[in-house]
C-alpha cells in the first residue's frame, strides 16, 4: 500500500481506530529501535569500572 493511500486509509477511521493506529505506530517504531541498539558484548565496560577494596565494608550507623 502506498503511502498517500495508507495515509487516506487511516485518515477516513472514525477517531478511536484512529487513536489505535497511531498507538501501534508508536510500538512499532519502539520495537524497530529496540532492534537497532547495539548488544553489548563480553569485556566492553573491562577497565571502565572499579570496585574498591573496601567495598563489602559494613556502613556506618550515619548512612
Amino acid at each position: 500500500m502506498h503511502g498517500q493511500q495508507l495515509l487516506y486509509e487511516i485518515e477516513i477511521l472514525p477517531p478511536e481506530l484512529q487513536k489505535q493506529v497511531s498507538d501501534f505506530v508508536v510500538f512499532l517504531r519502539k520495537q524497530q529501535l529496540k532492534q537497532l541498539v547495539k548488544k553489548r558484548t563480553v569485556g566492553e565496560y573491562k577497565d571502565k569500572i572499579v570496585i574498591h577494596e573496601d567495598f563489602d565494608k559494613p556502613l556506618g550507623d550515619d548512612f
